[in-house]
């Protein structure tokens, strides 16, 4: 889009449409709650948003859909944040853009912390979450190098310092939830980075040649 243009106001279908999105997802996470994911069916979250079943169809394939609906938000989010660093694409990049997207998490702290009690008592939930996070491991790696054209060692060196990194994110991330999401996120990001610095002090030297 051009600078200087204002992005066109939603339509009244678009506004309605986002609303019946919003209530089913609403819905459904009181239902979760209550009952729990097996024990809850998608007639039960039409009905509580005032739907038919085929319109929560229309919005969503499946109960598990629903659980992360935000998930494609997240992950555009982050790769926009790896793309759009101020300092120069490398390790420093990506560090400096993981922080800002703890940030920008935490301050959804309330609905991130019954998503993590919906997707915790539920097996299916938890391997999919983990399915999930291959995405954010994907983007951290691309960033890093992980491209087609790549040599080899770079692409190699990126896939294994990103999964460093995501290991360290989710460690810190389920610390977080366990503490219930009273904690500085952003803090405990920047300890849990400052260990990977020391083993990754010289990362953005070049690299060997295979």
């Amino acid at each position: 889009m051009l600078r200087g243009m204002k992005k066109p106001a939603p339509s009244l279908r678009e506004r309605k449409k986002t609303r019946t999105r919003h209530h089913l997802i609403e819905a459904a996470r009181r239902l979760f709650l209550k009952k729990g994911f097996e024990g809850t069916t998608v007639d039960e979250i039409a009905q509580a948003a005032d739907v038919s079943q085929r319109t929560f169809f229309r919005y969503f394939p499946t109960k598990e859909a629903v659980v992360f609906s935000q998930h494609d938000d997240r992950i555009e989010r982050l790769r926009t944040l790896l793309r759009r660093s101020d300092v120069p694409v490398g390790y420093a990049a990506v560090r400096q853009a993981v922080l800002e997207f703890a940030a920008w998490y935490a301050a959804g702290r309330e609905e991130l912390l019954d998503e993590y009690r919906i997707v915790m008592s539920s097996p299916l939930l938890v391997a999919r979450d983990v399915e999930l996070d291959t995405e954010y491991e994907a983007a951290i790696a691309e960033a890093l190098g992980d491209a087609d054209g790549a040599e080899p060692v770079t692409r190699r060196r990126a896939r294994l310092v990103a999964g460093a990194l995501f290991g360290t994110i989710r460690a810190t991330l389920q610390e977080w939830f366990a503490g219930g999401c009273t904690d500085d996120l952003l803090s405990l990001g920047s300890e849990g980075l400052t260990l990977v610095d020391r083993g990754l002090a010289h990362l953005d030297e070049p690299s060997p040649r295979a």
